[in-house]
């Protein structure tokens, strides 16, 4: 009987992510408007971030910290995009290996090279958390 409940405790977590996992569409890829899989994402993180150019070309790169106002750690992909003076996309790239941010911590991150532009921006494109297995008696 306890190994049954403790499969049905798992039921909530596999059904959200088979819904996760159906949000993401071909449409899911990122653009000037779509920045984020997740919109809650700028709720629970702050980014301090700079460019500099890299040495020997006129092309970027993006460098700061991402800061986790949540109290669980969290996976993270961000999302660094260069603009033109109208808004229009330049180029992009999401950076799927920045280390885990600890509960209130902070982890660097460097996105590059970019395309020359007008501006950039950098955004949580998605964020899993981490949290402890419940304990069922």
């Amino acid at each position: 009987m306890r190994t049954l409940r403790q499969l049905l405790s798992f039921v909530p977590t596999i059904l959200l992510a088979i819904t996760a996992a159906a949000c993401v569409t071909a449409g899911s890829t990122p653009s000037a408007s779509v920045t984020t899989l997740d919109p809650a994402g700028s709720r629970w993180f702050q980014l301090e971030w700079t460019t500099t150019q890299v040495v020997g070309s006129n092309a970027q790169s993006v460098e700061g910290w991402i800061v986790n106002t949540y109290g669980e750690a969290a996976r993270v992909q961000l999302l660094a995009q260069a603009l033109d003076a109208s808004g229009q996309l330049v180029d992009q790239k999401i950076d799927r290996s920045v280390p885990p941010v600890g509960g209130y911590g902070r982890s660097y991150f460097q996105i590059g090279p970019l395309a020359a532009a007008d501006h950039y921006r950098v955004t949580v494109w998605s964020a899993d958390f981490f949290q402890a297995p419940r304990i069922i008696r």
